[in-house]
C-alpha cells in the first residue's frame, strides 16, 4: 500500500514540477499540507529508538564518505553492477549522502554502476567550507571537491546527482563569515560554477534540493514521549525553506540542470511527522535514515524518468 501512495504522490509531484519547470519565474507555492493526526508511536518503533543514530548509508561504515578533515577513502567507492558500461554518481556533503540508500536501490534496479562521491560539511558548491563548530576553515574540502569533480569527469557519467544542506557556513572576499544576502550570493555563484563543471561531464545532471529537517532530534523526543508523535513533530515553517527551494530551482534551471524537490515525499502533513507508517524519518535532526531512504527510491525514479524524457534533446 505504501509502495503506491508514493507512486501517486510522486505523479502528483511531477506534474506540478512540469508546471513550474516552463516558468522558471513562477513561485513555489505555499504548501498547505492537512494536520498531523496524533497517534501513539507504534510498537514496532520502540525497539529502534536506541539504535536509530546507527541507521546510516553504506558509504559511512565501509569508510567511503569522507570525514571533515579526514583524507580522502582511497576505495574505489563503486556499488552497484561493477560490470555495467553505465555509470550514475552521487555527490555532495552528508545530506546528499543521505540519499545513497535510495539511489544504490535504483541502481541495482536498473543494473547500473554507481559511484558515491560525499564529504561531511563539503557541500558542492564551489565556495570556501567555513567548520562553524571548530571555528575553522575546512582546507582540504576543497581539495576533495576539485578531486571529486575531476574523478566524475573521468567516469563521465550518464547521470549525476547531487545535493547539499542549506545550513552551511562561508566566508566572504574579506574572510568574514557571511550572511543573509551576501551568503546567498557567494553559494550563488559557487553552485553554478560547480554545476558548469559537471554539466560538462554528465549526460546528466540532477540537483536534488534539501530534504527538510528537524528542529529536534525525533528518537530522544520519541523515548520520552510514546504516547505522542505530534509531541515531536516540527511545523512545515520551521522544517522547510520555502526562498532556499526557490533559491536551488532557480539557480538548477538556470544551469540546465533536472531539479527535482523531494519535499512532500519526506513531509506532507503540518507539522512533519518524524515517523512513516514502520519508519522513524529521521536519525538526528538534519538527516534521513537509511531505511527511510530506500523506501524514496520508488518516487525519485517515477518524477526523474518522467523529467528525463521531457528535456530530452
Amino acid at each position: 500500500m505504501r509502495k503506491v501512495w508514493l507512486i501517486l504522490l510522486s505523479l502528483l509531484f511531477v506534474v506540478g514540477f512540469t508546471s513550474a519547470n516552463a516558468d522558471v519565474a513562477a513561485p513555489i507555492a505555499q504548501y498547505q499540507f492537512p494536520p498531523l493526526a496524533d497517534q501513539e508511536l507504534p510498537a514496532q518503533l520502540i525497539s529502534k529508538l536506541a539504535t536509530v543514530a546507527k541507521d546510516v548509508p553504506k558509504p559511512y561504515t565501509d569508510r567511503c564518505h569522507t570525514q571533515q578533515n579526514l583524507t580522502q577513502s582511497v576505495a574505489p567507492c563503486t556499488y552497484g553492477n561493477l560490470k555495467s558500461k553505465t555509470t550514475i554518481v552521487l555527490f555532495g556533503d552528508s545530506h546528499a549522502l543521505s540519499w545513497f540508500p535510495a539511489i544504490e536501490r535504483l541502481a541495482i534496479a536498473k543494473k547500473w554502476r554507481l559511484l558515491s562521491l560525499t564529504m561531511s560539511s563539503c557541500w558542492p558548491a564551489d565556495i570556501p567550507a567555513w567548520n562553524s563548530t571548530t571555528r575553522k576553515l575546512m582546507t582540504n574540502c576543497k581539495i576533495w571537491r576539485t578531486g571529486a569533480i575531476k574523478r566524475i569527469g573521468e567516469e563521465k557519467p550518464y547521470l549525476t546527482f547531487v545535493a547539499g544542506t542549506r545550513g552551511f557556513s562561508t566566508l566572504d572576499a574579506e574572510g568574514a563569515v557571511a550572511s543573509g544576502d551576501a551568503r546567498l550570493q557567494i553559494w550563488q555563484t559557487g553552485m553554478a560554477r560547480t554545476l558548469s563543471s559537471l554539466m560538462k561531464f554528465s549526460g546528466r545532471v540532477v540537483y536534488l534540493s534539501d530534504t527538510p529537517i528537524s528542529q529536534i532530534v525525533p528518537a530522544d523526543c520519541l523515548a520520552k514521549n510514546l504516547d505522542s508523535i505530534l509531541a515531536c513533530a516540527t511545523p512545515v515553517s520551521k522544517a522547510v525553506s520555502e526562498d532556499w527551494l526557490t533559491s536551488e530551482r532557480d539557480l538548477a534551471q538556470a544551469n540546465s540542470a533536472i531539479w527535482l524537490n523531494p519535499t512532500e515525499w519526506i513531509c506532507n502533513t503540518d507539522p512533519c511527522s518524524p515517523i512513516v507508517e514502520n519508519f522513524l524519518i529521521y536519525r538526528d535532526g538534519g538527516h534521513i535514515t537509511a531505511s527511510f531512504s530506500k523506501t524514496l527510491e520508488a518516487p525519485l525514479w517515477q518524477s526523474l524518468s518522467t523529467l528525463l524524457v521531457a528535456s530530452a534533446p
